[in-house]
């Protein structure tokens, strides 16, 4: 099979589907299962560009190949109430997301160069790895695991799988783009976004820590994600020309969504007088499904699209 990752995310989301009509699964296990289905084939697949590069590409590959009994797996673990049946259907998934991160360092390794856009996937397949070590831990059956409650450990997964992972794979691809697009030596990448892998890249650990040290800390958390969001979608929004139409509205209502989620998120934060990601996330029930399954597949699918000419030589190889 050429391109394993489509496929499999078509199947997913039909096992996405079947999954909710099945199951009593709440909006929040619901948003982090489209990240396990769907969203992990796509961007696995498209990070690799060809498996036959080297040893480390081709070890993503067969991750890949792989994938779909482990995304059953994780969401198996998340239709059942916290036990340690759950926890185990969980490990498997956690064991799943150590594989892929060991092939991103594994890359990293083996890669001449720092290569920033390269850099930001495979971080982006570390980030993975915490993922799936905070969904295990939220299955575990011992109340206030680690100082958090079950529901944040959750939050702290779908926080990890939809968005730190998405963003930091994301940005990969976008620097890939402006590389191939450059004036300037392909080996060379501009200053911005240097500057914006670098915000991607410590985000996540500026909002992790924020939950252990008071308001200033989520305060800055709060802050740093906002501006990374809207600096993001107004750097996709105004490049969003260069496409053709149907990429192009996809990075447009891509941007779109990023700004409603910042102002909704933000607003809310605001009016209850929690200004944390993570406490927003787990004070609106709706919004993680809403940042998965729009903003999240809709910055794929535009991504996706943009290197689409790539894939089809590659395929006709």
């Amino acid at each position: 099979m050429q391109r394993p990752g489509r496929w499999l995310a078509v199947v997913g989301f039909f096992l996405w589907l079947i999954w909710k009509f099945s199951f009593s699964i709440e909006w929040l296990e619901f948003s982090i299962g489209f990240s396990l289905l769907v969203l992990v084939p796509l961007l696995l697949e498209e990070s690799v560009k060809d498996s036959r590069e080297n040893r480390a590409d081709h070890w993503l590959w067969q991750c890949l190949v792989c994938l779909l009994p482990f995304s059953i797996s994780g969401a198996l673990s998340l239709s059942m109430q916290g036990g340690w049946e759950a926890a185990a259907w969980g490990l498997i998934w956690f064991i799943y997301t150590l594989s892929v991160a060991v092939g991103g360092i594994w890359r990293f390794r083996s890669r001449e160069g720092a290569r920033v856009e390269e850099l930001s996937i495979d971080a982006g397949f570390l980030y993975l790895a915490f993922a799936g070590l905070f969904l295990f831990f939220s299955r575990i059956p011992i109340k206030n695991f680690g100082g958090l409650s079950i529901r944040e450990w959750l939050v702290l997964a779908l926080f990890f799988h939809g968005v730190v992972f998405l963003l930091a794979v994301i940005t990969g691809f976008f620097g890939r783009y402006r590389k191939e697009m450059a004036i300037k030596p392909k080996n060379q990448i501009d200053r911005p976004y240097r500057f914006l892998v670098i915000t991607v890249l410590i985000s996540p650990v500026i909002g992790f820590f924020s939950l252990l040290y008071g308001t200033e800390a989520i305060i800055l958390s709060v802050v740093t994600f906002s501006f990374l969001l809207v600096w993001m979608c107004l750097w996709w929004f105004w490049l969003s020309v260069e496409f053709k139409p149907w990429v192009q509205t996809a990075l447009i209502l891509t941007s779109l969504m990023g700004f409603s989620i910042v102002g909704s998120a933000l607003w809310k934060g605001l009016s209850i007088g929690r200004l944390s990601s993570v406490g927003m996330l787990a004070t609106i029930p709706p919004y993680g499904f809403f940042s998965a399954l729009l903003f999240s597949w809709l910055v794929v699918f535009a991504w996706r699209g943009v290197n689409k000419s790539q894939r089809v030589i590659q395929d006709n190889d």
